[in-house]
């Protein structure tokens, strides 16, 4: 089942879309495994394992485009650090203002746009809630991780240090951004819930399913 689906997910263009379809038919198929066999079954372990696997990746993919400059730099800076070479962080100065600068301005409107591309993207409402939370606890860590190479003594001094935004700030702004996804209001049915609440999906997305059930289902 799983060379199936990598087969399958192999005929998106990009990794972004792969991994959209791998998550959302590991999250199914592993939903039909947790029904039929123990929690700790090794098929249910084993796709557990991917499915982490490839969210993880999406997550730094998703991430990337806006804040990959950010990502690049702070790498690069603890591995100087580490390597007893914080000396040279003192010719990063315009690199860095223009990274503080760049996400104070734009980091809201990013955190909107992945939110919407996540919630468009998985079929599994938890799934997709899961994802958008661990994208924004990657963001705190990184920015956190940020203002630890600004503290070094090499770059302590720089005026833009005072544009930082407060990691406290940014955790509370964050929180804003958690799904609100409106499945029923006042007037609406009781019956409909969060799970009838799925983004539509059209068979060229990879957001659909295959139909493996069979496989996993057996005669």
């Amino acid at each position: 089942v799983e060379n199936f689906v990598l087969r399958v997910a192999a005929e998106f263009s990009s990794r972004k879309e792969q991994l959209v379809f791998l998550i959302n038919n590991y999250d199914m198929m592993l939903g039909v495994l947790m029904e039929r066999a123990a929690d700790d079954s090794k098929e249910v372990e084993s796709f557990q394992q991917l499915l982490n696997a490839r969210t993880q990746e999406f997550i730094e993919e998703l991430l990337s485009p806006p804040f990959g400059g950010l990502v690049a730099f702070v790498k690069e800076a603890e591995s100087l650090i580490e390597r007893g070479q914080a000396e040279r962080l003192r010719g990063e100065e315009a690199r860095v203002t223009q990274l503080i600068r760049g996400f104070g301005s734009s980091w809201k409107s990013s955190v909107e746009s992945l939110s919407q591309d996540v919630m468009r993207s998985f079929t599994n409402f938890r799934n997709g809630t899961s994802i958008i939370q661990g994208a924004l606890t990657q963001l705190i860590q990184l920015y956190h991780r940020f203002h630890r190479v600004l503290s070094q003594p090499q770059l302590r001094a720089l005026p833009a240090r005072a544009e930082l935004i407060n990691i406290h700030h940014l955790m509370v702004e964050l929180k804003k951004h958690k799904p609100n996804f409106r499945c029923a209001g006042p007037s609406d049915p009781p019956a409909l819930s969060m799970d009838s609440c799925t983004p539509p999906h059209t068979p060229s997305s990879p957001g659909v399913l295959l139909p493996v059930l069979p496989f996993l289902l057996g005669p």
